[in-house]
Order: structure tokens, then sequence, then C-alpha cells
């Protein structure tokens, strides 16, 4: 999820545990600590591929944060000594905010490495909320602000902990919604003997994009929630598994095909040879594509792994559109 998200997230929970007890400072400590997995995007890595690969790596770990949340407590203490007279709770809070920071992260497309350094398949994804969704983060907010400006009363404690709750009951819908989706496109003949992938469309749970992929072949399009009308905006296209006169494919460009989970393509544009992780976009313009070999008269010549930049009309192009057509009826 976005960096405010998940800021308010940890505010929110700490909030709850630590906020009766210390009061507002809570708040600060629970958000600077849901930040901290994050960092891991700063570390500077030359490869494009591995540096989308490797977020969302050791530091969302669970193993790893289990055992560093003692020192981050222990660090916490020593800042604001108040907390350390409630030392167990402080652990817990920590603790939490750590672990529900890589949870969230794994309701999302991209996946997560909960269980890092163990490798028992790829990133955790089961998409129930957009990377970012209004919904779900005003609610946390308005916890938020409960406990800030009626920090003097039990009502802002209170009210944080409801919407804490109606905002985790809000992610079990998007869960529930993925489910009710998957059902409706196992059933669909375009989608016969396809691999699929149901996710969010942007910013809501009512929409959502399916993806289908063999060997040969790629299928998306849209599914209301709110109707039965089918996959709209269907569109399919031929799929390229292997990459063409590629003999040696590089150890990142290999590692992209695991990260995705086999949701891939490989393809050409201007002369170059390129891969697309075809969960994150809409057919052909796509949010993680990269440029990896160049067709030459000696042959293909792999190069380093470039991302291939889209504008804001390939980014977005219809996709509005077509979300507000698919909620309408058939």
């Amino acid at each position: 999820m976005d960096s405010v998200t998940q800021f308010v997230l940890g505010a929110s929970i700490s909030g709850a545990l630590l906020g009766p007890r210390i009061g507002a400072k809570s708040l600060l400590i629970g958000g600077l600590v849901g930040t901290l997995p994050d960092l891991d995007s700063l570390i500077p890595i030359d490869d494009a591929i591995d540096s989308m690969t490797y977020h969302r790596g050791f530091s969302h770990s669970v193993f790893i944060q289990t055992a560093l949340s003692p020192l981050i407590a222990l660090a916490i203490g020593k800042i604001v000594p108040s907390s350390w007279e409630h030392k167990k709770i402080l652990f817990l809070t920590v603790w939490l905010v750590l672990i529900t920071h890589s949870l969230l992260d794994s309701l999302t497309t991209y996946g997560t490495q909960i269980f890092w350094p163990f490798e028992f398949g790829p990133p955790v994804a089961f998409p129930s909320v957009f990377i970012i969704d209004p919904v779900y983060t005003l609610l946390l907010i308005t916890g938020v602000f409960a406990v800030f400006f009626m920090r003097k009363k039990s009502g802002g404690f209170r009210t944080n902990r409801i919407v804490l709750a109606l905002s985790s009951a809000y992610l079990l819908a998007g869960f529930a919604s993925n489910l009710i989706i998957s059902d409706r496109v196992k059933a669909d003949p375009d989608f016969k003997d396809m691999r699929i992938h149901v996710q969010p469309t942007a910013f809501n749970l009512l929409v959502w994009q399916v993806t289908g992929v063999s060997d040969d072949r790629i299928a998306t399009g849209l599914m209301s929630l709110t109707n039965e009308c089918g996959v709209r905006h269907l569109v399919t296209a031929d799929r390229r598994n292997v990459p063409r006169d590629l003999e040696d494919i590089p150890p990142s460009v290999k590692r992209l095909e695991w990260f995705t989970d086999g949701f891939y393509t490989y393809g050409e544009k201007d002369g170059r040879q390129t891969i697309s992780d075809l969960r994150m976009g809409f057919y052909p313009n796509y949010a993680f594509s990269f440029n990896i070999a160049e067709n030459s008269d000696e042959g293909v010549v792999v190069i380093p792994p470039e991302r291939i930049s889209l504008t804001y009309e390939e980014r977005a192009g219809d996709m509005f559109r077509y979300m507000a057509d698919t909620l309408n009826s058939c």
C-alpha cells in the first residue's frame, strides 16, 4: 500500500493499544514504525528489474520483523520513557504494526515476500484492495484524528477502535469479492484452461480486472461485482512465454518470471525484446515492462534491463471509462 496508508494504519493500531496509556504520542510512534519496512526502497540497486523484485523483501519478512521488534521497542522506550512504563504493550504494538504492514501489502497485486529468506513460492499476493484505496485510508484517518482531537476523552480511543474494526471489515469484503469474481471467471469459456488472476481496479472494490494466461494466449477484461454481465472489454492476444532466440536468460529476468507467479509475457518493440508483468496495467500498456535485449545483425544481444516509461494516456487510457461502463447494466 501507499506510504500514507501504512503510516495511518500504524498510528491507528498504536492509538488503540498505547493510546489510552501514553496519549497522542502513540500516533507518531505507530506511524513511524509503520513506515520502516518501506525503507528498503531506498537501497540503491542498479538493475531495473532487481530494483522492482527485491522491494518488499527482507524488511517485510515476518521473521525479520519479529526478531527486530524488541530492539525497536527498546529504542522507543529510550526516546519516549513514558512508553517504557508499558513495555509489554509497547512490544506488542511494535510487532503488530510491522506485521500488519506486510500483511496489508500481501493483499495487493504486487505481492510481499513475507517468508523471506525462505522461498515457498512467489511473493504472497491475494489481491483484495488496490494499492491506493481512499475508502480504506479515510477510515483509518478518521480514527487517528479522533484520538488526536479527543485525546483527553475516552471517546476518541473508542472511535479509533471502531473504525479500525470497520477498516478490517472492508479488507475482508475485498477478500470475499475476489473469491466471488474468481468463481465467475472460472465459468467463463473465454478463460477455459487458463490460470486466472483477479484484482480490484483503481480506488474501488466494485470493478475487478481479470487476467488469464496459457502457454500461448492472454485474455483480460473487467467484471463488475454488482451485476451479472460477465467480462466486459475483453481483450485476447498471443503470449510468448520464452524470449525469441535468447538462450541465456539473465538471472534478473528469470527472477521476474518467478516474481509474477507466471503472469508475464515476452514481446518485441522498436527492435528490442521485452518482458512485461501482466498483473499491473491493461493490455498492451503495462506498468512494469522492461527492455532486456536488442535485435542486431549479429543476433539477439542482452542489454541491462531498462524500464519502459509510459505516458499518462498510455497508463490510464480508457480505463476509467471502461470501469464506469462495466458498472452499468449489460
